[in-house]
């Protein structure tokens, strides 16, 4: 097979080689829900996804799990969560409370919001609750066994470490069966799935089975590694912190080859998603965090899927919430059109790249290429035409600017209503101060006193021939204002000025003749017969 170029198909033929033995592979992601899982944590997500659909074209038996952390212990209160939760630190996050009192723990309330969120997001994805694999002792067998080889660890460990493990450690972390915490010491292992501890924070002191209740876990350097071999995976991210040299992947490694007998999934270290500042987003923080249902505001899921499929894992990048939207939906409507249309990419390696770019983007790609409007031309619609004029009006004023046919389909005009109240909400929260726009009731006074006599008539002028004269398109309308101009003797500055400062107050703004036809001639004529 020839070697692929795009970054998850290099992956996947890897992972073929790798585990050419196996029958399916499973791909795989998770996290702990200690916290908001922000809108970052589609970095992982969408690295297994590309890597799953890639081997799927390959005609490969595929799974992709993402595993839910809620047996880790809660660590700290996050900014958004009251300061009575530290109450609830040290135990299992699926015995806390959820603050708002919606879901029956911390826990399933951060679970959910995400899994709701992702949806629509073209991931064939199987959700596992780490809580529930404890609670059925999946995993007693295994724990057995590097019990029996903790030496073994302690070796591995003991090599990346400053200072060496305590005497007796094992790897193994206890909740206490009286008070759920994990304030505990562990202080014998008396073989078969038996372990001896004691509680700090209660003072129980017990002998437990654990293949018989569900409150030992591993610690994270063993718990991967073990759960690589148990779910047979093939292929597995993670991030920077977990890449460096002696961090839980190197240990990883050698824990699941020289314990468990087999060979660590493919990896690839994915780089952080940041915001406009540059700062990594972290759950933990009330500021520089946005969600997934954020994103949705004003991306499509396909214009997520986008802006991760285009960058390689390794890179860093920002999702941009300010002017730069534009310039990520220009982008992607440039890359649909070399799909649609080959010819326009010379170069055949970039060309063979766009493709897979927009196919692992779109996943559902449709039979004919969809007519897109440009994003800032949709935002000054939606704010300047009434909802209920959106699938009339704004259809309408587009076929007039020549940014679609007069043959839409229902699934076109679907999509660019879609698009529209993307851009809607983006002007409402996010857009610099040039891209918003409040039209004038009436030429204001100060306006009408700063104009000269010919401005003033231009003005008048235009609307006059608004009022009277049917303009099917942009260019017919852009003829008759440069004729308007000439007429009167007005330079094309002092012409243009003075319309963007009647309509808007402002000294300039977008093409004039698309900007009257979008808003609709009526209306501007009412403003400018104001002066």
């Amino acid at each position: 097979m020839e070697q692929p170029i795009f970054w998850s198909d290099q992956l996947a033929f890897g992972i073929t080689h790798k585990f050419s033995e196996r029958d399916k592979h499973t791909c795989a992601a998770g996290v702990s829900p200690s916290g908001l899982v922000h809108g970052g944590h589609l970095r992982e997500v969408l690295t297994v996804d590309f890597v799953v659909k890639s081997l799927k074209k390959m005609g490969e038996d595929v799974r992709f799990i993402y595993s839910w952390d809620d047996y880790d212990r809660f660590r700290k209160v996050p900014a958004n969560v009251p300061d009575e939760w530290e109450q609830y630190i040290g135990l299992p996050l699926t015995k806390v409370p959820d603050p708002w009192g919606c879901h029956d723990s911390y826990a399933h309330h951060f679970e959910k919001k995400f899994e709701e969120s992702v949806e629509d997001m073209h991931l064939d994805i199987e959700f596992i609750s780490q809580t529930e694999m404890f609670e059925k002792s999946e995993y007693a067998d295994l724990i057995k066994k590097a019990l029996e080889n903790k030496d073994k660890i302690i070796e591995i460990l003991n090599k990346y470490r400053k200072e060496p493990l305590e005497d007796g450690w094992l790897p193994i972390r206890v909740y206490c069966r009286d008070c759920n915490m994990d304030e505990t010491v562990v202080e014998e292992y008396t073989g078969g799935y038996n372990i001896v501890y004691s509680c700090e924070n209660c003072g129980n002191h017990e002998e437990i089975d654990f293949k018989e209740n569900d409150s030992v876990k591993p610690p994270w350097r063993v718990d991967w590694p073990m759960r690589w071999f148990y779910e047979q995976v093939s292929f597995e991210p993670g991030g920077k912190e977990h890449s460096v040299h002696g961090g839980s992947r190197t240990t990883g490694e050698e824990i699941v080859k020289q314990v468990y007998g087999e060979n660590a999934p493919v990896y690839q270290m994915y780089d952080f998603v940041t915001t406009a500042s540059g700062q990594k987003i972290s759950s933990s923080s009330a500021e520089n965090i946005f969600t997934v249902d954020d994103l949705k505001e004003i991306y499509s899921p396909e214009m997520i899927r986008f802006q991760f499929t285009e960058t390689k894992p390794n890179k860093e990048f920002v999702i941009p919430f300010d002017e730069n939207v534009v310039q990520r939906y220009s982008k992607f409507d440039r890359v649909e059109d070399v799909y649609f249309n080959p010819e326009k990419e010379s170069n055949e390696k970039k060309r063979k790249h766009l493709k897979r770019v927009y196919e692992l983007a779109v996943v559902d790609i449709p039979e004919e290429q969809p007519e897109r409007p440009p994003f800032d031309h949709l935002s000054l619609l939606a704010q300047t035409r009434s909802r209920d004029e959106w699938d009339t009006g704004v259809i309408e004023s587009l076929r007039k600017t020549g940014h679609v046919s007069d043959n839409l389909s229902e699934e076109q005009v679907d999509l660019i209503l879609e698009r529209l109240e993307k851009a809607f909400n983006w002007a409402r929260k996010y857009a610099p101060e040039k891209y918003v726009y409040k039209i004038s009731e009436e030429v204001p006074e100060e306006v009408k006193e700063q104009l000269t006599e010919e401005q003033s008539k231009a003005m008048r002028k235009i609307a006059e021939a608004l009022r009277n004269e049917d303009f099917e398109s942009s260019s017919d309308l852009d003829d008759r204002l440069f004729g308007l101009k000439d007429e009167i003797g007005l330079g094309t500055k002092e012409f243009f000025q003075a319309a963007y400062r009647c309509l808007l107050n402002r000294e300039r703004g977008p093409r004039l003749s698309n900007f009257i036809l979008g808003v609709g001639e009526e209306r501007i004529a009412e403003v400018l017969e104001t002066v």
